[in-house]
């Protein structure tokens, strides 16, 4: 390969720090002859080699080694520091052994003495392909570095920790990040023991078979377990990598990424109990309204089907407002807002909600919103939101009881309806609904007083202790108790507490 091309095709520009003009010639001949195709810029003074260093552009140094008021070792060192990756090769004719190695341990390229000048193109060959090796190392490795800031910034937006093992050593490395993913502090010891041991108990052995049936049928590995952090705190982390085999097939090493998923696995938990609550949530409501169908009394058909109707859209309203919360509860406000809400609007409200924030448990909605229907649906048909001058004042509050339990106290008090004659003497499905709502599904407690300017209706609910989110299938019990067989079903009785 010719000198030029070596160059990409341009001249080799270098600069000749020699005070002996004849000198000067003898190399610049000795050049002429090669094909090296050079332009030569010859120097004197320590100020004129000085000011070249700083312009930057010359491809190589040649220097004499001793030039008058100049030291070529001065030279050498004012070239390592202004221009570090340019050959510099000593021309001397009083060059010795000692000198010579001296100046090769300095940064000195090479060295050539003034009587064999004929191996000046050979070494500035040599020179040139070799700075041009070292200058496509620094690039590779200049890009490789850059490659690897990409690559950590990329695993740290992911959250992913590196990690290698050597599989003949046991020798494991990992980030800072993969350390973290298992519990451990930045600097804390992470050896392949330590590992094992964060491992949960219930699932090491199952992780160790993935690994060596990964390494020994040359599959990926991907494993899901728990793993026990020096603060106490069980994490799930999801371990991918790769085995790494020699040339003979002998598996050496792994590599591979660790991910924290313990947010994933308790948002996938909660989905699975949120499905196992819709499932439930679905069961009792159809539970319920089968034991509407059956208990439900009427004089004539359309007023079965509106009675049915009615009570189907407070269940539709219960659950609607379950799931704008995830099946997590309900407001008290706005499910009572729901069944009243056609004498809550206009100037003349007949209607007065007085209570604080109350948020119900998911299995307390449901029934409350039974609850509630059931008495608005009364105090339509019979009692103060019969007539245009009626009111109701409903006021709720929550205190404590016994146990330090949170009891609702919720309290539905008519007046200015028809006047009340006293108890009713017949108990209809409202009064079962009451009754079996609140005392035997919510373990609460109902006071009904009949007092002549309207009912006055206190529930109390505990809050606290409602039963289990999620029962088994064998637990789904109606809101509502089933009748007798022979109980009629076309039959005039009030439905609700007012009968």
């Amino acid at each position: 390969m010719s000198g030029s091309a070596a160059m990409d095709g341009r001249p080799c520009r270098i600069l000749h720090l020699e005070d002996s003009p004849i000198d000067a010639e003898l190399v610049q001949e000795q050049l002429a002859r090669s094909d090296l195709g050079c332009a030569i810029q010859l120097v004197v003074t320590r100020e004129d080699y000085a000011a070249a260093l700083l312009e930057r552009g010359f491809d190589l140094i040649l220097a004499d080694y001793v030039v008058p008021g100049f030291d070529g070792m001065a030279a050498l060192a004012m070239a390592r520091e202004i221009a570090p990756d340019t050959p510099f090769i000593f021309v001397s004719g009083t060059l010795g052994e000692e000198e010579a190695v001296e100046a090769v341990r300095q940064g000195a390229t090479d060295y050539i003495l003034k009587q064999r000048l004929a191996r000046l193109p050979v070494a500035i060959r040599r020179a040139l392909a070799e700075a041009r090796t070292r200058r496509g190392q620094r690039e590779a490795l200049a890009a490789l570095r850059e490659s690897e800031a990409r690559l950590r910034v990329a695993l740290d937006a992911g959250r992913l920790g590196a990690w290698e093992l050597d599989l003949r050593t046991l020798v494991l490395k990992a980030s800072a990040t993969c350390q973290a993913n298992f519990g451990r502090p930045p600097g804390a010891p992470f050896a392949y023991a330590d590992l094992l041991a964060a491992i949960h108990p219930d699932d090491r052995d199952r992780v160790q078979q993935a690994m060596a049936r990964s390494i020994a049928e040359r599959l990926d590995y991907d494993a899901e377990y728990r793993a026990m952090g020096l603060d106490g705190v069980t994490r799930w982390v999801q371990v991918r990598g790769r085995a790494i085999h020699a040339a003979d097939g002998t598996p050496v090493g792994m590599a591979g990424v660790s991910l924290d998923i313990t947010e994933r696995k308790a948002a996938e938990e909660r989905q699975l109990l949120l499905s196992r609550e819709v499932d439930h949530r679905a069961k009792n409501a159809l539970a319920v309204v089968q034991a509407m169908l059956r208990l439900t009394s009427a004089m004539d058909v359309p007023s079965y089907v509106r009675s049915v109707e009615g009570r189907v859209a407070a269940l539709v309203r219960a659950q609607t407002l379950l799931a704008r919360d995830s099946w997590a509860g309900a407001d008290l406000r706005t499910l009572l807002e729901g069944e009243l809400g056609l004498f809550l609007e206009g100037q003349d409200r007949r209607v007065r909600l007085q209570g604080p924030p109350v948020s119900l448990p998911a299995t307390v909605t449901q029934p409350m919103a039974m609850v509630a229907h059931e008495l608005a649906t009364n105090a339509v048909k019979y009692g103060s939101l019969s007539v245009a001058e009626g009111r109701l004042d409903l006021s709720w509050g929550v205190e404590e009881g016994g146990e330090q339990v949170s009891v609702l106290r919720l309290r539905w008090a008519e007046q200015g309806g028809p006047p009340v004659t006293g108890k009713p003497k017949r108990r209809g499905f409202g009064s079962r609904v009451l009754d079996g709502t609140v005392h035997g599904q919510l373990g609460g407690e109902v006071r009904l007083d009949w007092r002549r300017t309207g009912l006055v209706c206190e529930v109390l609910v505990p809050l606290s202790q409602a039963p289990e989110a999620v029962p088994g299938p064998q637990a789904v019990t109606p809101a509502i108790p089933q009748p007798a067989l022979h109980a009629p079903v076309m039959q005039d009785v009030p439905s609700a507490a007012g009968e």
